[in-house]
Parts: C-alpha cells; structure tokens; sequence
C-alpha cells in the first residue's frame, strides 16, 4: 500500500487524520532516532520488549523497564555532558559486548583512565598492567 493510499484509507476512518499527521510523523521519527541511539550502545529488541548490556555485570543484559530503577542510569538517548564517563562505558561495554573479557578489561582500562584524568595518583600502575594484558593487547589495540 502507497503512502497515499494508506492516508486515504485513514482519512475514511478518521476525518482529522490530516489534523493529526504531522505530530503522528514526528513522533514515529522521533522513536527511530531513540532506537538508533540505543542500537549505538549495544541494545536490542524484540516484541517481547528492549534491552542493553549491563555495565555492572558485563556480558549480562537488562530489560529497559528495569534499567532506570535497577542501574539508576539514564536512557542512552538521554545522555548529558555530565553523564560522558557512563556513555563512554556504554560505548565501550556495546562494542564489545560479544566477548565478555575484552569487555571487562576495557571497561577496567577506560575506568582507570577516568580516574587517572580526575587526579587520583594510584592508577598509573593499573593502566599500565591493563594496557600490558595479552586480552588488550591481541583483541583491542586501539585502546593502548
């Protein structure tokens, strides 16, 4: 069915459908602009509902409905400047999500690189042994 044909099937059974259409455009644009942002950080989805990989158990999912209440993070899509430590988590735990240690090291290494930038002195050890691990070293290079 065409567009127009779909609008004049709509407009038969809802006389405001022109009222209605752009706000209805919108907001289907707006969703898929919210599922791209998520699909960026690793989730997923079905009919059964949306998930994403848990920064506190890598390698383990959690659904959406839970993930404001259990994690206390925001949504992907809601993501502010003062949020960016847990964004690049994210972006870190969704690019490697498929191998549950190379998660946990990187995530491990951009934690210590947090710390390190925020002045903590006692890090540059831990870095250095991160970057030195042979699942950094033979699985993410980029990240040395």
């Amino acid at each position: 069915m065409t567009d127009a044909a779909f609008n004049l099937l709509q407009l038969e059974q809802r006389p405001n459908w022109y009222e209605h259409l752009d706000a209805v455009e919108a907001a289907m644009r707006h969703e898929q602009e919210v599922w791209q942002v998520r699909q960026d950080y690793g989730w997923d989805g079905d009919d059964g509902g949306d998930w994403g990989p848990n920064p506190l158990q890598p390698g383990e999912d959690v659904m959406a409905s839970d993930w404001e209440d259990t994690l206390a993070l925001p949504f992907p899509e809601d993501f502010r400047t003062h949020d960016s430590y847990v964004y690049e988590l994210m972006q870190v735990i969704g690019k490697y999500k498929d191998d549950p240690a190379v998660m946990a090291h990187a995530v491990a290494l951009r934690a210590a690189d947090f710390l390190g930038n925020m002045g903590e002195p006692a890090v540059g050890a831990i870095r250095g042994a991160l970057r030195r691990s042979y699942v950094i070293g033979n699985n993410c290079a980029e990240l040395i």
